[in-house]
């Protein structure tokens, strides 16, 4: 472990190699050397582990052609940092062959056209490796101290990311959903849209993951928290594989940047419960006290607006801790806060058991006032987003509220996202928006009782024929009337004759006369079917004639 790894274009420039000459693979000269290695035999497998200069006087490439292609391609399998060979007496060339496949894997052959002293060159590799090896650990105990102590500042994951940039010279970029991003220098700024899409597109959950993008090369790395991805410290570097130094450096300062994003946790935590004060009390109609809860609220304005915004939250499989879910939950509002922050919203948050509830506060012109376009976006993203196991089976059930300015509203508007939520689950509904819900807008206002009579003074013939005899008129008078009397139409969709249409219609015309077809007749029936399917879903137990 170097803090400033040794490659194959330092180990060029060392005194032993001034008439070393690099006679392929050009392009390798950024390969890290870890060791050194004397090589005699063609079998060694087992000999090295990879980054090891090999030193050889080529009595194991005194054989056939066939051999020396074997031995060579063997040492790349092996990921040896480079072949050195002295031409002497045991070996007067290298082949065209070698050099050919040697520039292919961009792997250096160096020679030496004099005799050297082998011993001499692995003491002074080996003891410039062991004396920087010794270095960076003494700078990893330092930065480690410093990483703490900057974890206790204000701002600490920027400043552990200038701190990184100092000692590595490298640009680094700290990415997170639930937080805000960060970024050291400002020239870093261009790789952050790119690694963010990255995070998006890709379940990153290796404990080391490394990313090549054209000539760009990134190393990203975790940070854990709870047992869950919390966000990815990213390092851009010139070179395709880092060293053990900046691995371990990386790691220290990823320990560190979590116990920021725990200790932020806590204090969001605390912030929850005030917003779940506040908004339960809105909800319930209470009194408030609007300059104590004014931090979490945006301030006044004409063009202030905002909706109620709730997902009713279930954990598809068998099972949760209690703790679990608490935790899950916590997780989804930090996740939701940050999404709807990003799309220029101002939330207030509050999370119940099974459902998270959203004051979504946004300033918009007038004639823009709806701002479905940014709630819809909102909602693409909660849903798309890739959850870490185990909750990943969350099913999830938006809705939303019409637009209010007044925070008298907000009972209201509570009110229309759940009732949104009921009728999807009832399969009445598939927009998750309030004002989409049609005529069930002014049914749901009504009490069982009201609509119960409402279904018996145009239905009740209807349907106690169709449960004694078994009948189908009640599906023949709603198809008929969505196809606005259109026999064809009617008779297609019902998959039956024309002259048993006929039929059903002459007995629904004896029931409900000639002229159902016509307003406000029709109008009458068709509030009734509605109110009938309600109850049929809410309150099935009445349905009894």
């Amino acid at each position: 472990m170097t803090k400033y790894p040794l490659l194959v274009r330092d180990v060029l420039k060392r005194k032993h190699f001034e008439s070393a000459k690099l006679i392929a693979g050009h392009q390798g000269v950024n390969r890290q050397v870890l060791w050194t290695h004397i090589l005699e035999i063609k079998d060694f497998d087992s000999l090295i582990n990879g980054g090891e200069l090999i030193l050889t006087t080529g009595v194991g490439l005194q054989l056939e052609r066939a051999t020396q292609i074997a031995y060579l391609q063997n040492l790349i399998r092996n990921d040896a940092a480079a072949l050195c060979i002295e031409i002497g007496d045991y070996f007067d060339h290298v082949p065209a062959e070698l050099v050919a496949m040697a520039d292919e894997h961009h792997f250096p052959i160096i020679i030496f056209d004099k005799i050297v002293r082998f011993i001499d060159i692995t003491q002074d590799l080996h003891t410039y490796i062991i004396n920087q090896h010794q270095q960076a650990l003494t700078q990893l105990d330092t930065i480690s101290k410093t990483f703490m102590e900057l974890s206790l500042m204000p701002n600490g994951i920027l400043k552990i990311l200038q701190v990184l940039h100092q000692d590595m010279d490298a640009h680094f970029l700290f990415i997170s959903e639930d937080t805000k991003s960060f970024y050291y220098p400002v020239e870093a700024k261009k790789y952050l849209r790119l690694i963010e899409e990255h995070c998006q597109q890709h379940d990153v959950q290796e404990p080391i993951h490394l990313l090549s993008i054209h000539r760009d090369h990134f190393v990203m790395i975790p940070v854990n928290g709870l047992g869950q991805v919390w966000g990815y410290l990213c390092m851009h570097t010139k070179l395709p594989k880092p060293s053990n130094y900046t691995l371990l450096n990386l790691e220290r300062a990823t320990m560190s940047i979590a116990h920021i994003l725990m200790r932020n946790r806590m204090l969001q935590e605390r912030q929850q419960s005030r917003e779940d004060e506040f908004i339960l009390a809105l909800i319930q109609g209470q009194p408030v006290d609007i300059q104590h809860y004014q931090s979490y609220l945006p301030i006044e304005s004409r063009n202030l607006f905002h909706r109620v915004v709730v997902l009713n939250i279930h954990y598809q499989a068998q099972t949760v801790s209690e703790e679990d879910w608490q935790e899950v939950q916590l997780h989804n509002a930090m996740y939701v806060r940050s999404i709807l922050k990003k799309l220029g919203f101002f939330p207030t948050v509050s999370v119940r058991q099974h459902e998270i509830i959203i004051l979504a506060f946004y300033i918009a012109a007038d004639y823009v006032k709806e701002n479905q376009d940014s709630f819809d976006q909102a909602i693409h993203q909660i849903v798309s987003r890739k959850a870490p196991q185990p909750f990943d089976q969350l099913a999830i059930t938006f809705g939303i509220s019409n637009v209010y300015q007044s925070i008298e509203s907000v009972p209201q508007g509570y009110k229309e996202a759940k009732s949104v939520i009921q009728m999807q689950h009832n399969q009445l509904a598939s927009s998750i928006y309030f004002k989409d819900l049609g005529v069930y807008r002014l049914l749901l206002q009504q009490d069982n009782a009201t609509l119960l009579q409402y279904v018996k003074d145009y239905l009740q013939e209807i349907l106690l024929i169709d449960q004694k005899n078994g009948h189908d008129l009640y599906q023949t008078l709603g198809v008929y009337l969505a196809c606005n009397g259109a026999k064809n139409d009617t008779a297609e969709q019902l998959f039956i004759v024309r002259q048993t249409l006929y039929k059903r219609i002459e007995r629904l015309e004896s029931i409900l006369g000639a002229d159902f077809l016509q307003a406000p007749y029709r109008l009458n029936l068709e509030m009734a079917m509605k109110a009938y399917e309600l109850l049929k879903k809410t309150a099935p137990d009445l349905l009894r004639f």
